[in-house]
């Protein structure tokens, strides 16, 4: 097992990627802690009892990330429950499109709250952990919007470009800790937000990837438990690309 005994924090994992992150990390052996917002209580403790099904201790701690009180009162429960935090995976995020001369401040800012300050809030938390025990990796979930300009995305793909930059100073500032700080750029995703799109509107988004389809959110966590494991310790500050060649 590639991350026995490991206790991996990931945020938003009620569902969707964090969900698909989640269960992939506990295959590998690691304890969870599973993040969500209360509106979504429920669904998340489904995740849960599926992790434990799995074998492995999983709990749940509700908090809003973009809300620092709350984020440092969930860090310090994880530590009281598994007494450590060795991976930080910053996947909670929201989207809302709208174009930049019409552009809603509210939104921008609510975007920007969950997106990009709530990482930062998350980081900041574990960080004294994980420098205290010279042992930590953290995985940021960024976007192919923060790769390459797709009309509409302006709020998401600057809240994404901008964790790109935390990915990278994070990882300057930790690596003389044993502390590896990564990001991962996915493309379009096979999840259930792709529901509310029209078949036409999706098979013309198909049309524009290389590889010919959405990728699997599972896809997505094993890409982040490549950069979890140990083998991976040399690499930090990176961006890996899941987009089936959408950039290049």
């Amino acid at each position: 097992m590639k991350i026995k005994d490991r206790v991996a924090l990931i945020t938003g994992s009620g569902q969707g990627i964090g969900k698909a992150i989640a269960l992939t990390f506990a295959r590998e052996g690691a304890k969870i802690a599973v993040n969500d917002i209360s509106c979504n209580e429920a669904k998340a403790m489904e995740t849960v009892e599926e992790l434990r099904k799995l074998g492995v201790e999983a709990e749940l701690f509700l908090a809003d990330v973009s809300k620092e009180d709350e984020v440092n009162s969930m860090v310090a429960n994880v530590l009281e429950r598994f007494k450590k935090v060795d991976i930080l995976v910053n996947n909670a995020g929201i989207n809302r499109d709208g174009l930049v001369h019409k552009g809603n401040l509210a939104n921008w800012e609510a975007v920007m709250a969950v997106n990009l300050t709530g990482p930062f809030i998350c980081t900041k938390a574990v960080l004294p952990a994980m420098r205290e025990q010279r042992y930590g990796r953290i995985v940021n979930l960024s976007s192919l919007t923060a790769r390459k300009g797709i009309f509409g995305t302006g709020y998401y793909a600057t809240s994404k470009s901008g964790l790109i930059g935390l990915t990278k100073v994070t990882a300057v500032e930790n690596a003389t800790k044993g502390i590896t700080c990564n990001a991962l750029a996915p493309g379009y995703i096979n999840t259930d937000m792709m529901n509310k799109y029209p078949e036409e509107q999706l098979k013309a988004l198909i049309a524009t990837i290389p590889a010919g389809r959405f990728a699997e959110p599972e896809e997505v966590a094993d890409a982040a438990l490549f950069l979890v494991a140990d083998s991976s310790s040399y690499i930090t500050g990176a961006v890996l690309d899941i987009n089936g060649g959408s950039f290049i």
